[in-house]
């Protein structure tokens, strides 16, 4: 039976904090784990290799928020001494190292989570790959509308932290019917160039679909099976009950780590074909999470972490179909800024089918 593992928004949502910097202690009092923005890695400390002067500024209720000052090593004494007199007793040295060691605990759980490994060897293998299990990668998608895009959109990826760039995806001119070319390159979108060419999104033969394949050859151009393109994921749209957007993903199952194996010779074989059939476990379907109605707002809302910062149409979450936790997603995606949206994806997925889904939420137009 094939499972999901997917991220709980309890996991990276607010966080109430009882250190914070001295500088910002007022806007740091909460902070998204994942918000770089609001507290780089440089500020976050280990008590292994930093040297603390703590310093109690404001209390809220039982809780504390501490100043933190790094100490040179000439001072240190003296900086150890003025902290043993402001806290004046063992038991409240005792409660404010108890609390350093909880914000050490939550940023060592954040490290285990956040996956964006500085070096990757093969850029497609890592792109096609499932997102290991229990972590999550967190993406930054930027809609380029220069010039020529304006008209053939260019959208590009990036690691939302350290911005190194992913992938690039491009709309043909030549294609009446949405075809983008996804290519590793920013400027080169040749599909025939399989040094850079990852993939090919093309719009379905069944309306409001799209396939997403790799960069091998169409079925009906080549007679060697072994070039055949294969089909990494299914994208459908509808509206539902209410007349909101709905969306139904197919994927291959992952079975030992490796997603199941599709080459279909038409669009109405491979994933689509075998979803259809009954009991077939080599076909995972994910849904988009149906918002629901606040009386308070008169609207439908989704319940984002921070990564989503502004309302659109194109915000969504991802779930199992049969998925029963509120709080859990496979992916989540929403707007930050002007032409930025947010990517967090999770196991099975793989970052290029996240984001060849994202590419279908601006080209779909629901009748």
């Amino acid at each position: 039976m094939q499972t999901t593992n997917g991220i709980s928004i309890l996991q990276i949502k607010n966080t109430q904090v009882s250190v914070c910097n001295n500088k910002k202690k007022e806007e740091l009092i909460q902070f998204d784990q994942f918000d770089e923005d609001l507290i780089p890695k440089s500020k976050l400390f280990s008590p292994m290799n930093v040297n603390l002067n703590l310093k109690c500024v404001e209390s809220y209720g039982n809780n504390k928020i501490y100043d933190i000052n790094d100490t040179g090593p000439n001072d240190q004494q003296n900086k150890s001494d003025q902290l043993l007199e402001q806290l004046n007793s063992k038991q409240r040295m005792d409660t404010s190292l108890q609390q350093v060691n909880v914000m050490t605990e939550r940023l060592n759980n954040q490290n285990l989570i956040f996956y964006a490994p500085q070096y990757i060897p093969d850029v497609q293998q890592f792109l096609t790959s499932p997102v290991p299990i229990d972590k999550i990668v967190q993406c930054t998608l930027i809609k380029n509308k220069k010039g020529f895009c304006n008209f053939y959109p260019k959208f590009e990826l990036y690691f939302s932290e350290s911005l190194k760039f992913l992938c690039a995806a491009k709309r043909q001119s030549t294609k009446r019917k949405s075809n983008y070319v996804i290519s590793s390159n920013t400027e080169n979108f040749n599909s025939n160039n399989k040094s850079v060419c990852i993939g090919n999104l093309k719009y379905g033969t069944a309306e409001n679909s799209f396939h997403l394949y790799d960069n091998g050859n169409d079925p009906n151009k080549t007679d060697q099976l072994e070039t055949t393109r294969r089909e990494y994921a299914v994208y459908f749209y509808k509206k539902s009950s209410l007349g909101l957007k709905s969306i139904n993903v197919l994927i291959p199952s992952v079975i030992n780590g490796q997603p199941q194996d599709f080459k279909p010779i038409s669009q109405n074989q491979g994933i689509s074909k075998a979803f259809s059939q009954s009991k077939n476990e080599n076909v995972m379907q994910l849904v988009s999470r149906p918002p629901t109605y606040s009386e308070e707002k008169n609207a439908y809302q989704l319940k984002f972490t921070q990564r989503v910062r502004s309302a659109s149409n194109k915000n969504f979450i991802l779930i199992s179909n049969n998925q029963q936790n509120d709080e859990e997603f496979l992916i989540q995606f929403g707007k930050c800024g002007e032409e930025y949206y947010n990517l967090d994806i999770c196991h099975p997925l793989s970052i290029l089918q996240a984001f060849a889904l994202c590419i279908t939420q601006f080209e779909i137009k629901l009748e």
